[in-house]
């Protein structure tokens, strides 16, 4: 790019003819001063008066310059002041585009859907300018509500497309061919000159202000009717938008730093979203402390000739300062100056829309030392861990081996079982596919059943068992005459029993009257009254002398028992005598055969309990399972965490066990809770579902464990009760202080955190309160011994029961002696012996402590009848052979 000559051209405002050129050396004092905001753009020099050129300086008329970045500026001249004491004349003009401020109407209008160049053709029509570089910027809408001028219309058009409006004439020999208006992006170039302390930097100054800070920005646009537009339908029903990272550093107890944002646009059609996206743009600009710097620099380029040191309209430049701590590195941009072509001293400019610049390598340097700093203590842990790897690793290569010998164990194993298989197949017809030599057996079923089984061997089919019909017509002839000789014996046997079964009748009615005159209800009651109320402690040896008297009913039980056993033996071996006439020979070999199959499988069974026990030894050695117990939070029981949609509300905490500091250090940690809910959409800003354990070490630094849920939720599911369960391990270094808390936030739905457990291991368990939290020792142990003393009385009475019961014992133990079958003496005795268990069952139902004793004697009854039904029906069984 060349450099301009400085040479000015004075126009005819009428016929657009250059009517004089001023070079440098003809003026002084001269200054231009520009700002990119407004179009700003004005001109001042001052040349002698009563010459060729002054005369040219008259109102209206055009002075052109060529600026730096090569355009031609036209200015028109608005004012001439003469000065008589040094007889000069000083011309001042502004860019010549003010005049568009009169060159025509805009009427009200809608317009929509237009591009930036059908929206400048509108405001230039009618005018002598027309349109230059105009960059594209998709479509927009605008109303136009008042009548205005063209100047005016521009700057909402660049206003609207986001673009810079830049002015600049065309000139052809000594005459002025157009005046044409640009819209770019982004006036200037990035340049990436240096302005540094010491050189072209003379001072600079950074400001920082958190007046204007919010965490939270409410933004709304005002309609027509009084109606105002909000993003209330499109954000979950919250008219303002939060930033959580900015919440966290600057709210106080919790509560957010609201601002108000109403966006300056004519735009009618703005809508939600649109509001949406200016809002995040907005709220980016004031969750940070404002930061505004004042830059004091020179331009060396004209001072010393350095072309390259030149600072044009809209450059971006860096600023570096060293001497600040840390340095300061900013990125600027040029958006107002004063220039001077006759004196490049009064050169300055004004800097805008500042950005600090971090230094990478000075940041990578403070978190490599950072680093350091933290590995330097961790030698000794990261030795200890490559110890822990390197048993790790022999551990795992034993179970690799025993694993290989296992698995070697168990194929032999399924070989020796596919290889011992018998296959028993059960048809009519014999089988004919899949024969193996003595290990297929067929039953034959051709007969009916229970048939014959069969064994394949050498081809042919051999039965394992004899025919049962080929003996069962001798074994009946042999029974029959068994039978009949034995008829007769007991018919002699039978008419002895009932004699004595009269007279034992007799004494059972007697024994029945002692009963019921020693145990009745009101006996009993009586009885269990006066244990009851009985106060003080029992000695040692009153509760000896109860258990020696419940053991002695219990011997007088088992003797009683025993003796209708053996009453039961002897009728059985009669009865087997019989049975025993029908057994023959010949099953020898269906026995012999049956025990080769049982020792075969025997051998099967011991090879697999040999494989189970080494897989199971091998478990024990890789299972390192550690199972969590107890609960570590208080209050899990009534304390809980419910948030619905859009309440803003605070954490709830939890207190913990004493000794949770000493217990978590080094460990790992399980956490679980119960979730109930329904959650049907996630915020964009910083979901959160759960509980954390905030954990502070003495070395004042943190640990975050956490159990959360919001990656883990169905939308739309509702839940009720479902566990989650997480896990950590705490570092192993002394812990300061523990806090627990349960969170939920940004969602839409309700949500019920409950039931919150921390543990000591890896596997979470079922919700327990903690112990803090349950009925104390004491108590328990005082509980237990009203018990205790209340069952002493009880067993008390229920001896002296039970003394009666072997009175009558003794009795029955007489009418045992006599020989087969007691039907009638039996019967009536079963009858005496539901009449005691109703009397227990009547003690069980008046004192709830006697139920374990009363079992006892209930049971004793029930072998008792048990017995007197197994020799009723031996006997039934020989009556039936007699007739």
């Amino acid at each position: 790019m060349r450099t301009p000559s400085g040479e000015l051209h004075v126009c005819d405002f009428k016929t657009g003819q250059i009517v004089s050129s001023i070079q440098p050396a003809d003026y002084w004092d001269d200054k231009r001063h520009w700002e990119i905001k407004n179009n700003i753009d004005t001109l001042e020099f001052r040349v002698f008066d009563n010459t060729r050129h002054s005369s040219t300086l008259m109102q209206q008329n055009l002075v052109l310059k060529e600026v730096r970045d090569g355009r031609i500026v036209p200015y028109v001249i608005t004012e001439i002041e003469k000065n008589s004491d040094d007889r000069s004349v000083i011309a001042y003009a502004s860019g010549e585009w003010i005049q568009l401020a009169k060159a025509g109407i805009i009427p009200p209008q809608k317009l929509e859907g237009k591009t930036v160049i059908e929206m400048v053709d509108i405001a230039l029509a009618g005018t002598k300018w027309q349109k230059g570089n105009l960059e594209y910027a998709s479509f927009r809408s605008m109303t136009i509500d008042e009548f205005i001028d063209p100047l005016s219309f521009l700057k909402k058009i660049a206003s609207l497309f986001e673009l810079e409006i830049q002015y600049r004439a065309g000139v052809v020999g000594s005459q002025v061919v157009g005046r044409y208006v640009d819209m770019v992006k982004k006036r200037g170039q990035e340049t990436g000159k240096e302005i540094t302390i010491g050189k072209d930097l003379l001072g600079i100054k950074r400001i920082e202000n958190s007046q204007n800070i919010c965490t939270a920005l409410l933004g709304f646009v005002k309609k027509e009717g009084g109606e105002f537009i909000t993003i209330t339908e499109i954000n979950k029903g919250v008219p303002y938008l939060v930033d959580n990272d900015a919440f966290q550093r600057w709210n106080e107890k919790g509560q957010h730093k609201f601002g108000f944002y109403s966006p300056e646009t004519e735009n009618e059609d703005m809508d939600a979203k649109r509001l949406m996206t200016l809002m995040n743009t907005e709220l980016k600009k004031r969750v940070n402390t404002s930061v505004s710097y004042e830059v004091e620099a020179q331009s060396i380029g004209r001072v010393f000739g350095l072309a390259h040191e030149l600072i044009n309209e809209g450059d971006t430049i860096r600023i570096k300062d060293t001497g600040f701590t840390p340095k300061l590195y900013l990125e600027a941009r040029a958006i107002a100056g004063d220039e001077s072509f006759k004196n490049p001293l009064q050169d300055k400019y004004v800097f805008g829309d500042y950005h600090e610049i971090i230094d990478p390598n000075e940041e990578l340097r403070k978190i490599y030392n950072r680093i350091l700093s933290s590995l330097g203590n961790k030698q000794e842990m990261i030795d200890q861990l490559d110890k822990l790897v390197k048993e790790a690793n022999e551990t795992a290569s034993n179970a690799k081996k025993e694993s290989e010998a296992a698995k070697t164990l168990a194929e032999k194993v399924q070989e020796n079982i596919k290889n011992n298989t018998v296959e028993i197949i059960e048809s009519k017809y014999p089988p004919t596919t899949g024969l193996k030599d003595r290990k297929t057996l067929w039953l034959d079923i051709s007969n009916g059943k229970p048939g014959i089984l069969k064994l394949w061997k050498d081809g042919i089919w051999d039965p394992v068992v004899p025919d049962v019909e080929s003996v069962k017509k001798e074994t009946i002839e042999q029974i029959s005459k068994d039978i009949e000789s034995t008829k007769t014996e007991l018919n002699l046997k039978v008419q002895s029993v009932e004699g004595k079964a009269q007279e034992i009748a007799g004494q059972l009615v007697g024994v029945q009257k002692q009963v019921n005159d020693k145990v009745d209800q009101t006996w009993i009651n009586n009885q269990l009254k006066d244990k009851a109320d009985k106060s003080g402690v029992y000695t040692k040896d009153e509760i000896k002398d109860g258990f020696i008297g419940k053991q002695t009913y219990e011997t007088d039980k088992q003797g009683n028992v025993q003796k209708f056993k053996d009453v039961n033996t002897y009728i059985s071996q009669t009865n087997e005598a019989l049975t025993q006439k029908a057994e023959k020979s010949e099953l020898t070999k269906t026995n012999d055969g049956l025990s080769q199959l049982e020792s075969k499988t025997n051998e099967i069974i011991s090879t697999a309990d040999g494989t189970k026990q080494t897989l199971s030894n091998l478990k024990t050695q890789v299972d390192n399972i550690q199972v969590g117990g107890r609960n570590l939070l208080l209050e899990t029981a009534t304390k809980s965490h419910s948030v619905k949609t859009g309440e803003n509300k605070p954490h709830t905490y939890f207190d913990v066990a004493k000794d949770i500091a000493t217990l978590m250090q080094g460990k790992n940690l399980a956490m679980s809770f119960l979730f109930t809910g329904k959650v049907t959409a996630w915020g964009t800003t910083n979901k959160w579902a759960g509980f954390e354990v905030k954990i502070t070490f003495t070395d004042n630094t943190f640990h975050y464990p956490s159990c959360r849920v919001e990656n883990h939720l169905t939308l739309g599911k509702q839940y009720n009760q479902e566990r989650f369960t997480a896990s950590a391990v705490v570092m192993d270094k002394p812990i300061k202080e523990v806090s627990v808390y349960a969170l939920a936030r940004d969602f839409t739905g309700d949500v019920l955190i409950e039931k919150l457990k921390l543990e000591i291991g890896t596997i979470s368990t079922a919700w327990t309160p903690a112990p803090e939290d349950q009925v104390s020792t004491a108590d328990f142990t005082k509980k237990t011994v009203e018990i205790e003393t209340t069952i002493k009385g009880i067993n008390t009475s229920v001896s002296n029961v039970q003394n009666e019961q072997g009175k009558l014992t003794e009795r029955v133990t007489k009418s045992e002696q006599t020989a087969n079958g007691f039907k009638q003496s039996i019967e009536s005795l079963t009858k005496k012996d539901t009449d005691i268990s109703n009397k227990l069952n009547t003690v069980e139902s008046t004192v709830e402590g006697t139920k374990k004793t009363i079992s006892n004697v209930q049971q004793t009854t029930s072998e008792l009848t048990k017995t007197t039904t197994e020799i009723k029906e031996e006997a039934g069984k020989i009556s039936t052979k007699l007739e």
